[in-house]
């Protein structure tokens, strides 16, 4: 029997749709790509989804719908008009109602498939509609709706509401020829992520600030395959996303304050998650000198020769922060130096890699009128024995041509306040 899900991608649309690609290769999921709008990915596969473990896994990933079924539409017939004689208390309960009985929450959100299409005042004819059925088969029924100007629900109003527990969000994904209703089956744990974030032992914006949803799409587009090493560890955020994901992670920095502060946070996420002993090893080294400075008998991760990681997955130094724009002398000057450190580290890392191991890494993009100025230094590093791999398959990029891969097989990662952005690459050591 055929399934489909959808998706509903992160901000960073494009960064959420490798990470998926990238999971769903590792987990060597047969799918068809249904449709693709923005922020929201449909598929189709063989066999149900493992909804609640896969969305913990993925950092791009807002909620995970389980499609119904689908509905033809006229150009001009909104999702109310379409369905209006869909649903009836029996379709409700059995397909898309987690409870039968008592005061139900049933929250109603829209996601459109193309561009401008007519959805204002659609949510609250769904409701009513939805409510009205249920009503009369004798139900208490209260809708939860978009606020403002928002035509889906936040994940979370869906998780303080208790939606999926009490009742259920039914979502309308809304192409130019087709109407999918489905339920959402699972929403991204925000709380979780502010804790991994904001509640560590040790922050510090001189040290780094990569935040934790960014580190695990990282992770998950370098493919691991055994330990995964982050040489410029900082703070620890990508050791420990490796080590909630269920990876062994190994870390190094040539400042021992970092490495110091690493271990606080790495000891805090063993404790807090439960993890086992000898997940983590990290170790004082300048990224040049890593491989002469690795732990003799680390716990599963170091010593030895080339091929003793799965994956490195890093950011160095973005630079300086800025509350405007640098100067060219400026940036040319930070870039210079990053070149220096980032040649040197993909240089040492070359050596404890095996051939088709990924390196994913992220480096500044300074954003100065209206566009970027990227780091130069990339084609130095594919000279030193590296490929760069495009992170969606250039048939969805051609299909799809509002995904944001640039000329460089690179995806920007940035907010609207900031002047230094992420590029975040994807290499396959040759």
């Amino acid at each position: 029997m055929k399934l489909k899900y959808a998706f509903n991608l992160g901000r960073v649309f494009t960064l959420s749709l490798a990470e998926l690609f990238s999971v769903f290769e590792s987990m060597k999921l047969n799918f068809r790509l249904v449709d693709l709008y923005r922020e929201v990915l449909i598929i189709e596969v063989n066999e149900p989804l493992p909804a609640a473990s896969l969305q913990k896994r993925l950092g791009g990933t807002i909620k995970i719908i389980q499609i119904i079924d689908s509905l033809g539409r006229k150009k001009l017939a909104g999702p109310a008009a379409v369905f209006k004689e869909y649903f009836d208390a029996k379709t409700l309960k059995e397909q898309y109602l987690s409870v039968k009985s008592g005061k139900l929450q049933i929250g109603v959100s829209i996601y459109p498939m193309a561009r401008q299409l007519p959805l204002r005042g659609e949510n609250k004819r769904l409701g009513l509609m939805i409510k009205g059925v249920l009503t009369v088969a004798g139900l208490s029924v209260r809708v939860v709706f978009p606020q403002k100007d928002a035509i889906s629900l936040p994940s979370v109003v869906v998780t303080h509401e208790h939606l999926m527990e009490k009742g259920a969000e039914i979502d309308f994904l809304v192409g130019e020829e087709r109407i999918y209703a489905g339920k959402t089956v699972s929403v991204q744990d925000f709380e979780d992520y502010g804790r991994r974030d904001y509640q560590r032992p040790v922050r510090s914006m001189q040290i780094g600030m990569l935040p934790p949803k960014v580190a695990q799409e990282m992770i998950n587009l370098s493919m691991p395959a055994g330990t995964i090493l982050d040489p410029f560890a900082g703070l620890g955020t990508v050791l420990q996303e490796a080590m909630i994901m269920g990876y062994r992670a190994a870390g190094a920095d040539i400042s021992q304050k970092a490495i110091d502060a690493a271990e606080k946070n790495l000891q805090w996420i063993k404790n807090r998650y439960k993890l086992p002993p000898g997940r983590f090893e990290l170790f004082v080294s300048d990224v040049k000198d890593l491989e002469k400075n690795l732990p003799v008998s680390p716990s599963g991760a170091g010593g030895g020769p080339a091929g003793i990681y799965g994956s490195v997955v890093t950011e160095g130094t973005l630079g300086p922060a800025y509350t405007e724009p640098p100067g060219e002398k400026e940036m040319a000057k930070n870039f210079k130096e990053l070149e220096k450190l980032h040649l040197a580290g993909f240089r040492a890392i070359h050596s404890l890699l095996k051939p088709g191991t990924r390196v994913v890494a992220a480096f500044p993009a300074y954003r100065s009128s209206g566009k970027y100025i990227f780091f130069p230094g990339v084609d130095k590093i594919e000279k030193l024995g590296y490929d760069t791999v495009i992170p969606i398959p250039e048939v969805v990029l051609e299909k799809y041509p509002f995904l944001e891969v640039t000329p460089r097989k690179s995806i920007i990662y940035d907010r609207k306040d900031q002047f230094v952005s992420r590029e975040i690459f994807i290499f396959k050591v040759n």
